[in-house]
């Protein structure tokens, strides 16, 4: 098990391993370009954050996977 410590980008707190978390963004800039022109980023969150930022209308389908 790795000791490596995550904090989460939405409420900046430390991310406990779990059953859920720690859970990981990959957010990719100019998705709609050539791969060169992309950049990735990983993020680390918990998953309740990141649910409680998402709109209503917006489905999280790991999450029922999960529960």
């Amino acid at each position: 098990m790795s000791n490596q410590k995550y904090q989460c980008c939405f409420c900046g707190d430390k991310i406990e391993s779990n059953q859920i978390d720690i859970t990981a963004l990959l957010v990719v800039s100019n998705w709609d370009k050539e791969r060169d022109l992309q950049q990735e980023q990983q993020l680390f969150c918990h998953m309740e954050c990141l649910q409680n930022k998402l709109a209503d209308n917006v489905p999280l389908y790991i999450a029922d996977i999960i529960d």
